[in-house]
């Protein structure tokens, strides 16, 4: 029984993707592990003023001495506050919990107040150090997964072709007897 070679190619061609997935996933995680929050960010410290970007979007992290429920943050200009509280443990860094982000819309500076020492970083310095490696990785997983679910389908759909044999019929000896 042959197998279709469509689906072999596609199933071939989708653990290869998956396994280029797998190790884009190792290269962040090598360079993830050893991030710098104090080297990367744009303002430490717990008063004073930031530069900001109005098309980038950035993380707050405060000392880790401290939890993120005894710190308060905020991040403002003379009409709004810009900072959002977001205890989130999966972003702290080593040495720094993250506390909040914030979204300005805008270009300047951003008055900064806060009671125990915070950081400021830049998420584009996440995209420098590595999360490129993250986004191929997981672009890479969808089309493997794909790929291999399409790779099955077309292995079960599709039936292996068979040779047509001719069918030599002997003749019928008293043809005139069966035609009565």
């Amino acid at each position: 029984k042959c197998v279709n070679k469509a689906a072999v190619i596609v199933l071939g061609l989708s653990l290869l993707a998956m396994l280029g997935a797998i190790l884009a996933f190792g290269v962040w995680l090598n360079q993830h592990s050893d991030f710098d929050v104090e080297g990367n960010a744009i303002f430490q410290g717990e008063q004073g003023t930031v530069e900001i970007e109005s098309s980038s979007s950035y993380s707050v992290y405060v000392n880790s001495a401290f939890s993120c429920s005894e710190t308060t943050v905020s991040i403002h200009d003379e009409e709004w506050e810009y900072f959002f509280e977001d205890c989130d443990p999966i972003m702290n860094e080593p040495g720094w919990n993250m506390v909040g982000y914030f979204y300005p819309g805008v270009d300047g500076q951003l008055t900064v107040e806060a009671n125990h020492e915070i950081a400021i970083i830049d998420d584009m310095v996440y995209l420098r150090e590595g999360g490129g490696s993250i986004l191929i990785s997981g672009g890479l997983a969808c089309l493997g997964i794909i790929g291999v679910i399409i790779g099955l389908v077309i292995l079960v759909i599709s039936k292996p072709k068979e040779t047509q044999q001719d069918l030599e019929i002997p003749p019928i000896e008293n043809w005139d007897t069966y035609q009565k």
